[in-house]
């Protein structure tokens, strides 16, 4: 995978096609490339910790930020509590990934998606900032890097599309990106019935 391909997020989109001459419809698929939009830290304390992670190369890991950023143990642990054991899960499977294992960034990216559902919290808007968003996008890059197949949640692609939307609201419409989407979105509404 070239460079340039390992910041976007790849759906594949089914188009059912007629053919007149043969009178049978066809299925083709086509690439629904969504770039990725990268996070900015909410303010002095989420650009600390955005920073730190970002000159380590790696995600940021929630039970390493309390380890590294001590102050924030309460917010996060008052934010967190219910989930806390998912995330020293995931943490592990950040080490594990960064020592190697392509399966662990996998599982990560997996954890992450179901973390997100929780979000957001008083520690992510207010403290941290949106550090899920962050590793979402680090773990599709890392995955991508490696040259892996995965796959999303409709949710988390619809976020994506939404973030991309946003970023991109005030240049002129990418009709190719508008139509694959809408036919995208079209599929999962007829998946549902």
């Amino acid at each position: 995978m070239n460079e340039s391909e390992i910041n976007y997020y790849v759906e594949p989109v089914e188009i059912e096609i007629y053919l007149k001459k043969a009178g049978k419809v066809r299925t083709i698929i086509k690439d629904l490339k969504i770039e990725l939009i990268d996070v900015e830290p909410i303010n002095e304390n989420s650009r600390r910790i955005f920073s730190h992670f970002i000159d380590l190369g790696e995600p940021i890991d929630l039970m390493e930020v309390m380890n590294t950023f001590p102050e924030s143990i309460t917010t996060i642990y008052d934010s967190y509590y219910q989930h806390i054991t998912l995330f020293e899960t995931l943490s592990m499977h950040f080490k594990s990934g960064i020592g190697g294992s392509i399966d662990s960034w996998r599982l990560s990216l997996y954890f992450t998606e179901l973390l997100m559902k929780y979000e957001p919290t008083i520690a992510s808007s207010k403290h941290i900032g949106d550090f899920q968003t962050h590793n979402l996008n680090y773990l599709i890059r890392k995955l991508n890097s490696f040259d892996q197949k995965f796959s999303l949640e409709d949710a988390t692609v619809a976020y994506l599309i939404k973030r991309r939307r946003l970023a991109y609201r005030d240049r002129r419409p990418d009709r190719v990106f508008e139509k694959l989407v809408e036919l995208w979105e079209h599929n999962i509404k007829k998946e549902q019935f």
